[in-house]
């Protein structure tokens, strides 16, 4: 009796496991799936506008034979406006025609709009909060049109994730001039009153590349928009920002023109900085010293000069960078290298009195007190130095 009540229990414990176990109720086939790999962000006349791209699976993956197609992979962008984010997202939902899959996103971008505005909050509320959203996923700041953005394509007739916008690490070591950022640290460095949130400005050049003599728009990054202090972003173009990557710690490589009066000496390729910033405290009076060194490969030698004249006309072209960079950042209320954080690690009090809380810029023009550049050229390229 026993034995068979046993039984009896095993057999419905089986068929119970055998019903929760019986398969993918909720899968889709992957011919019935449209996958985001990138969606976009504005703001404009009280509406939040989102913009998705979405790539057949066929453009996505990779044969074994070659990544390049005789045509070019469709690109499909939706868009729809809603005076939230859900609500835009929802109203998208109601056109689209294969269920959307949101957890292979790759990029979000967002536009001025939204990041000059006092909305940019609830932006990155949506980005933590929404549940397929990925920490891992590479934010652009742009002024270009979202749906231009989205719709560019590679080289080649690759698939579009082989570009700047899903994977810049590849232009980021050939020149290492804005860094790009993940998710995560975008929202861990704007939930932070004492550091400066960054954020790489994404645009499309139209000049530089042609198809059989037809111009192909692909990305580069042109600039970058910086929190200001107690506000919205700011954004700064390249031409004021010269020396914004010399003080980044993870910085690979960048050029550097060596040229005094008019005359061009050579070309620097400036890389593996080790940097140090220490706050100074008089009181409540604070100033900063900065020291700087940089390993770099010397690959264009035009004008002979010593080795003595060439480190120095280097070192003082990167000082003068720095500072008008700094001074750039200072005119636009943004604190460009993050100096303010550095008094909150070292004296917290003191930061929260002089900034009122991190609503209040601390610095002056006078803040830099020491610039220290120590820079060597071990490499020469194939051919010796001539003197």
């Amino acid at each position: 009796m026993k034995r068979l009540l046993r039984r009896c229990i095993l057999g419905l414990l089986s068929l119970m496991m055998c019903i929760m176990t019986s398969g993918c109720w909720s899968a889709f086939e992957i011919q019935q799936v449209d996958y985001a790999k990138a969606f976009g962000i504005d703001y404009k006349n009280g509406m939040y506008h989102l913009y998705v791209q979405t790539l057949d699976f066929a453009s996505v993956a990779k044969s074994e034979n070659s990544t390049k197609s005789a045509e070019k992979p469709p690109v499909w962008v939706g868009h729809a406006s809603g005076k939230t984010m859900s609500l835009a997202l929802n109203e998208l939902f109601r056109t689209a025609q294969l269920h959307i899959a949101w957890g292979h996103v790759t990029a979000i971008v967002m536009a001025e709009g939204v990041l000059t505005s006092k909305h940019i909050k609830e932006v990155f509320d949506m980005l933590g909060r929404f549940p397929e959203s990925r920490y891992t996923t590479w934010v652009y700041g742009t002024r270009e049109p979202l749906e231009e953005i989205l719709s560019a394509t590679s080289i080649y007739n690759m698939s579009p994730l082989d570009s700047i916008l899903h994977n810049p690490l590849p232009g980021y070591m050939e020149e290492s001039l804005f860094p790009p950022v993940l998710s995560f640290k975008l929202i861990a460095t704007h939930n932070d009153p004492a550091t400066t949130t960054y954020l790489p400005s994404i645009a499309l050049n139209k000049t530089q590349w042609t198809e059989n003599q037809k111009e192909h728009d692909l990305f580069l990054i042109e600039g970058a928009f910086f929190e200001k202090t107690g506000v919205a972003f700011e954004y700064l173009p390249r031409s004021q920002l010269p020396g914004y990557h010399w003080l980044i710690k993870d910085m690979r490589r960048a050029p550097l023109l060596v040229q005094k009066e008019g005359t061009i000496y050579g070309a620097l390729s400036v890389g593996l900085p080790t940097i140090k910033i220490k706050p100074v405290i008089h009181g409540e009076d604070v100033t900063f010293h900065i020291d700087a060194k940089y390993l770099t490969a010397l690959y264009e030698y035009l004008v002979p000069t010593s080795y003595g004249e060439m480190i120095k006309i280097s070192e003082d072209k990167l000082r003068e960078q720095i500072l008008q960079t700094y001074r750039h950042g200072l005119k636009q209320g943004v604190d460009i290298y993050g100096l303010q954080e550095k008094l909150y690690r070292k004296n917290p009090k003191l930061w929260r009195k002089l900034t009122s809380n991190g609503t209040r810029m601390m610095l002056t023009e006078d803040s830099i007190q020491d610039l220290k550049i120590h820079l060597t050229i071990p490499y020469t390229g194939k051919y010796k130095r001539k003197v």
